[in-house]
């Protein structure tokens, strides 16, 4: 009897899998997912290859497939091209290789978006679903705004050769939530889309997609680290943007919090922008604290650009308790340039440390 009911039991997954299945895919049936430098959307005799800020933005369209992985793969070495954005619209495929294929787009370093362009050439809709929302995590950056595009999540199961084609169901648990955590994304994804059963399909919110870590929209979260170096602790915060990454390094000297705040750029222009410095500051939900004339309190090494500061106590705790510092360089211009780290997730990090240092020598 409990033979029978465990048989009835997998029957009804197979069933759940492929009435998913159907649903998602009815408008891409048997259409292997395809890599284009040219949406697929435009006439043929419209030649457009887009490059935004540098980047090239491969198009990929299509159910994800056994083999597709190599076929992206083959795609970017034919075209040379080593910086890029990979936008999808699929409703899903093999979750197996969605999963190969998100970790050959994060070794590459590339970033991931979900649309389609229309005739007119207006990037305006797209859906990424079921095993293309692993594909889609493996970008660096991960864009998604909502609107007319769509992610979508649902529970996985065993089922041989359609979407849940890991293994058996134990199986396919450990390696998703093992390759979401790989690829920076709350395991809870999982927790979430195992509530989606039936023909369902949960579509994610943009605001769901960032708090899950599905979706960065081209910041990273803020991390912090102790480290030692020549025997002494320090704090290190850092925050990678897309056009941008800040770091700051907290130690600790006589029971004062030192904070150095760096941009790091490139060595010629960090060298660049402190040889025309009118004023370098911090800046924190209270407004500019520590400013200082041209370049004093700054230095260069290698690629960034740090300026020093020892806060006092008031100071000190504005730092702890703003949720973004501002790292600015003016040279005179309209414009001030520099970088920004989001403090809220590691507040009580800095707080510890702060502690720590004031109350080491009791």
């Amino acid at each position: 009897m409990l033979g029978r009911m465990e048989t009835v039991s997998m029957l009804r997954f197979r069933l759940l899998v492929l009435a998913i299945c159907i649903i998602a895919n009815s408008v891409y049936a048997g259409t292997p997912i395809q890599f284009s430098l040219i949406p697929h959307s435009i006439d043929n005799d419209i030649v457009r290859i887009v490059v935004h800020n540098g980047k090239f933005e491969i198009f990929a369209s299509g159910e994800i497939d056994p083999g597709a992985t190599e076929r992206f793969l083959n795609f970017v070495q034919k075209n040379s091209i080593d910086n890029a954005t990979v936008i999808f619209d699929s409703p899903g495929g093999s979750l197996t290789e969605g999963i190969r294929l998100g970790k050959a787009i994060r070794s590459m370093r590339f970033d991931t978006a979900i649309g389609t362009y229309d005739p007119k050439g207006r990037l305006y809709k797209g859906m990424c679903a079921s095993a293309c929302a692993y594909a889609f995590v493996g970008g660096v950056y991960r864009f998604y705004f909502g609107g007319k595009e769509q992610l979508g999540i649902h529970q996985f199961y065993s089922s041989g050769d359609n979407q849940g084609d890991i293994g058996d169901i134990q199986l396919v648990s450990s390696r998703l939530i093992d390759y979401l955590q790989s690829m920076g994304v709350d395991s809870k994804v999982f927790v979430v889309a195992s509530r989606a059963r039936g023909d369902s399909m949960i579509w994610l919110s943009v605001a769901d997609a960032n708090f899950l870590g599905l979706s960065n929209n081209g910041t990273n979260p803020t991390t912090a680290e102790i480290k030692i170096f020549r025997a002494m602790a320090y704090l290190k915060l850092e925050q990678s943007r897309r056009d941008v990454l800040a770091r700051v390094l907290l130690a600790c000297k006589e029971r004062k919090v030192t904070v150095n705040a760096g941009i790091v750029t490139t060595s010629e222009l960090s060298i660049h922008k402190q040889s025309s410095l009118v004023r370098n500051y911090l800046e924190t939900s209270s407004g500019e604290l520590l400013s200082r004339s041209g370049s004093s309190g700054t230095s260069v090494s290698g690629s960034v650009l740090w300026i020093h500061r020892e806060p006092e106590s008031t100071e000190l705790t504005k730092i702890i308790e703003t949720d973004v510092l501002g790292i600015w360089t003016e040279n005179g211009s309209n414009f001030r340039w520099g970088a920004v780290i989001d403090l809220q997730t590691v507040r009580v990090k800095i707080r510890d440390f702060a502690k720590n240092c004031m109350e080491s020598a009791h």
